[in-house]
């Protein structure tokens, strides 16, 4: 049968010996990035002498606090990485159920913020459970077509349970209104759809299912705001001063650090408070000015090196979980980082995807370092034939 198979315990040297140590370095020097950043997004807030006092210069408010998390969410990413991969295909679905739960708890007791409902506060700390579920779709959509055989993957039939898993949590985002996660969720699991080898006319079959929706899902899907973002997006200069300010501000912004950039807390457009979410959606607008091209350029080289690391993995991995398991949460970030960069750009319509480990954010941080760990768990084990039905809970 498809997905049974034999797996073996490794010793905590033989771990060390599999990890991927190119990835972990990767992330840490990305992770380094976002907090020089942040620092000099919090020194935009301290322009004034005065108001640094007390402040620790530009680390509060967004850095020292971004630094924290990030140090949790590596704690995270080694547990993870360490616990035996039988346990996370075993808990596949209860991680997907669990923050399927705490999507719908959101709709009826969850705390709003810049006129959106996505957190829930636990009194000491808020977290974002739609940052979860994105982990938790990839987990539970690897279980799923690593349990079927290459037969099964071609059918409509064995295709709908994908599809539903994919539209739960997709359905909940919405109302929030959230739609930079919905399409991350779409885009996600369509490449792992692709991937693990469903037909290609299916994919023709939901295009032309979603372009004939197109009308009622502008008239009743989208909010007012929503639809004046596209607008905006084909048309920038319609509002200037409005709607279009952040973008036209952060095109600005990215045009003004030319090729070189005007240096590290040099950047004159973020600095003197033109670019708006500067710490979070725009940061890397931020980071454009500083850097110009060139640094872009580089930051481009780190996150391609990342996922091209999260694929090795993938294609080195025996058991059809792991090869799904490291793509899925690859191109996870890769789509954040896509669909942000595309958003900042002008490319996209403003969406609220942050940049991944270079924006402010707690609950992406340290989700997204909680993935690489299943990465790192992926590679750890990646000579086992791992089962699709494993009992280990």
């Amino acid at each position: 049968m498809p997905g049974l198979y034999k797996s073996r315990s490794l010793n905590p040297f033989a771990q060390a010996i599999y990890v991927n140590w190119t990835l972990l370095l990767l992330v840490v020097l990305l992770c380094a990035l976002g907090i020089g950043v942040l620092y000099s997004a919090g020194r935009v807030s301290c322009a004034v002498p005065a108001d640094c006092i007390g402040q620790f210069g530009g680390w509060k408010p967004w850095a020292l606090p971004q630094l924290s998390r990030m140090i949790l969410g590596f704690i995270i990413l080694a547990a993870a990485a360490l616990i035996d991969i039988k346990f996370w295909v075993a808990g596949a679905y209860w991680i997907y159920g669990v923050s399927v739960a705490a999507l719908m708890l959101v709709l009826v007791a969850g705390r709003t913020g810049m006129g959106a409902q996505r957190w829930l506060s636990l009194g000491f700390i808020s977290f974002q459970p739609s940052e979860l579920a994105k982990v938790g779709l990839v987990l539970a959509l690897a279980r799923y077509f690593a349990s079927l055989g290459v037969n099964e993957v071609k059918s409509i039939k064995y295709l709908l349970p994908a599809l539903v898993l994919v539209a739960i949590p997709t359905a909940l985002v919405l109302p929030q209104p959230d739609l930079g996660t919905a399409m991350m969720f779409v885009a996600v699991s369509g490449l792992m759809f692709f991937v693990v080898g469903v037909k290609v006319n299916y994919f023709a079959m939901i295009a032309l299912v979603a372009m004939v929706s197109l009308p009622i899902v502008w008239t009743y899907g989208l909010r007012d705001y929503q639809r004046q973002r596209v607008v905006i997006f084909l048309n920038p200069e319609s509002d200037l001063m409005g709607s279009g300010y952040h973008i036209t501000q952060s095109k600005i912004t990215i045009g003004s650090g030319g090729v070189a950039g005007k240096g590290y807390l040099k950047g004159s457009q973020s600095h003197l408070n033109f670019l708006p979410e500067k710490h979070t959606d725009f940061v890397l607008t931020l980071f454009a000015e500083e850097f110009g091209f060139v640094g872009v350029m580089a930051y481009f080289a780190l996150v391609f090196g990342i996922m091209w690391q999260c694929i090795k993995i993938s294609y080195l991995c025996r058991s059809q979980f792991g090869k799904l398991l490291a793509f899925g949460l690859g191109t996870n970030f890769f789509v954040y980082f896509f669909i942000n960069t595309s958003m900042v750009m002008g490319l996209l319509p403003v969406v609220g995807v942050p940049s991944p480990l270079l924006s402010y954010g707690g609950t992406s941080a340290i989700v997204i370092l909680f993935g690489f760990g299943l990465v790192q768990n992926c590679n750890i084990h990646r000579d086992e034939m791992i089962s699709a039905k494993s009992s280990y809970l």
